[in-house]
């Protein structure tokens, strides 16, 4: 969709006419464009928030007292402006080293997200926090998206394509930019699953 408006503003560039119909109506594809991106996103954050909680809990039981946050902070921490983009990694950080199979684990004082030790997954997840935090700052400003193109519109007087094209362009990259977050998402979601699921059946 925004490659279709970034065409449509280029054809109107390049004859330098609109009408003004047609800019409304681009302009209402962009807020129906902005309501499913929310929608979706809602979706996908509940169903993320439940699990992350339910590992969250699944991680208490095996190890017990070595989680720096409560179980409730797997789902409120989200939601703390800038906190968020913390509190959430270094419990994920923990409930991950929590999981591991006791060989890869250091002592039972240790915490995931500040011992030196080189355990499975760290890597990984130190992409995926790096990228959620690129994905929370791209969606919010997607959602300027419509407002600046009816700032762009000063009808009858001008249409700032430039301004419109710029606006469907940054929205167009910061959409794709998300896409190694969904991936790396997938990856953590996955992985961690099957080592919970592996640490829950008993040493091996």
């Amino acid at each position: 969709m925004h490659l279709g408006f970034a065409g449509d503003i280029g054809d109107w560039k390049e004859a330098d006419f609109a009408l003004w119909t047609d800019v409304e109506t681009l302009v209402g594809k962009a807020d129906t464009l902005i309501l499913v991106d929310s929608l979706l996103a809602v979706a996908a954050g509940v169903t993320t928030l439940v699990w992350f909680w339910r590992v969250r809990i699944n991680a208490e039981a095996f190890a017990p007292r070595e989680h720096r946050y409560s179980p409730g902070m797997a789902i409120g921490s989200w939601f703390i402006p800038v906190a968020g983009w913390i509190i959430p990694g270094k419990i994920t950080f923990d409930i991950w080293y929590a999981s591991l199979q006791d060989r890869h684990r250091g002592r039972p004082d240790e915490w995931g997200w500040q011992t030196t030790r080189r355990w499975p997954g760290r890597r990984l997840l130190g992409l995926w926090w790096g990228w959620v935090i690129v994905f929370s700052v791209s969606l919010s400003v997607v959602f300027f998206l419509p407002d600046v193109m009816r700032g762009a519109v000063d009808y009858p007087n001008a249409i700032y394509f430039d301004r419109m094209l710029s606006a469907v362009h940054w929205g167009t990259f910061l959409n794709l930019l998300c896409i190694p977050g969904v991936a790396l998402s997938i990856a953590v979601v996955r992985r961690l699953t099957e080592l919970q699921d592996i640490r829950s059946a008993g040493p091996r």
